[in-house]
């Protein structure tokens, strides 16, 4: 288990807001839980747009670069695949333990995208549909999440 309690995870997205924890420091398994902290306190669009300023900003802030907009937003939506299946009503460390247990694996993304097409300009500056297969084929549970809609064909907000 990463998170002990809800609290745990709540300092986790202050320090990704105050940017108080270095980008080599700020593992996968955090950014899936401040995902899912965003998901089920705001709207979609809200919690994509919150997201997506917050790495920009924490990138900035340590003088890094490479904000990668299709790697973020196809986390984005497998969090948000993941609350739509059933994890919705748990507590936020709870669900963010069970996250990361299941999609902790940051590879997972080479099963939708080649690398010429992650490594493109247009899918850092914008989001790209997958290449290899659809996310609505199958992202470990594909029944369930064949029956849940897809935000990302509206692009960024």
């Amino acid at each position: 288990m990463h998170f002990q309690d809800d609290e745990e995870v709540s300092q986790l997205v202050k320090t990704f807001e105050t940017c108080a924890i270095h980008p080599a420091e700020f593992r996968h398994y955090m950014h899936l839980a401040v995902a899912l902290w965003y998901l089920k306190h705001f709207p979609y669009d809200e919690a994509s747009q919150k997201i997506r300023q917050g790495i920009r900003r924490l990138a900035a802030a340590y003088g890094k670069t490479g904000y990668h907009e299709t790697i973020t937003l196809f986390w984005l939506e497998i969090v948000r695949r993941f609350l739509a299946n059933g994890h919705s009503g748990e507590p936020i460390f709870v669900a963010a333990n069970k996250l990361a247990s299941e999609y902790g694996n940051k590879n997972l993304i080479a099963e939708y995208y080649s690398e010429a097409a992650l490594g493109s300009a247009k899918a850092k500056s914008e989001w790209i549909e997958p290449d290899l297969q659809s996310l609505n084929e199958n992202v470990t549970k594909p029944r369930a999440l064949a029956k849940t809609p897809s935000p990302l064909g509206r692009g960024p907000a």
